[in-house]
């Protein structure tokens, strides 16, 4: 995994962010697949690609995603993906960062 990607993509920089959507995509795909592996169903949104004039969509599946993860691990339930303003500078750089710290609690949690 390449979290780096998801971490240092840049604000307004469409080739980090499609970056950082390609990994984030694989990333889940790779934690649907360890429950999916246990007979586990878990929500499965198109997540790789994302309208950026109507995020809601986006946020919302992403979010869904998250909460089934973290519900099944027992972890507790992540910040609130939707309570962000992606054309603020500041806002999308702290969901970033809690976005990062959601992915690498995952990632502890399942032992990957």
């Amino acid at each position: 995994m390449n979290l780096s990607s998801l971490a240092s993509v840049k604000f307004g920089d469409r080739e980090s962010l499609g970056e950082f959507l390609f990994e984030n995509e694989l990333e889940h795909r790779l934690f649907q697949n360890v429950f999916m592996d246990q007979g586990i169903r878990v929500p499965i949104f198109p997540i790789q690609d994302v309208d950026t004039t109507n995020l809601d969509d986006w946020l919302m599946a992403h979010q869904v995603e998250h909460q089934a993860f973290a519900s099944l691990l027992g972890l507790e339930n992540p910040f609130n993906l939707l309570d962000t303003d992606w054309n603020v500078e500041n806002d999308f750089y702290d969901w970033l960062n809690q976005h990062y710290d959601i992915h690498t609690q995952i990632i502890a949690a399942l032992g990957l």
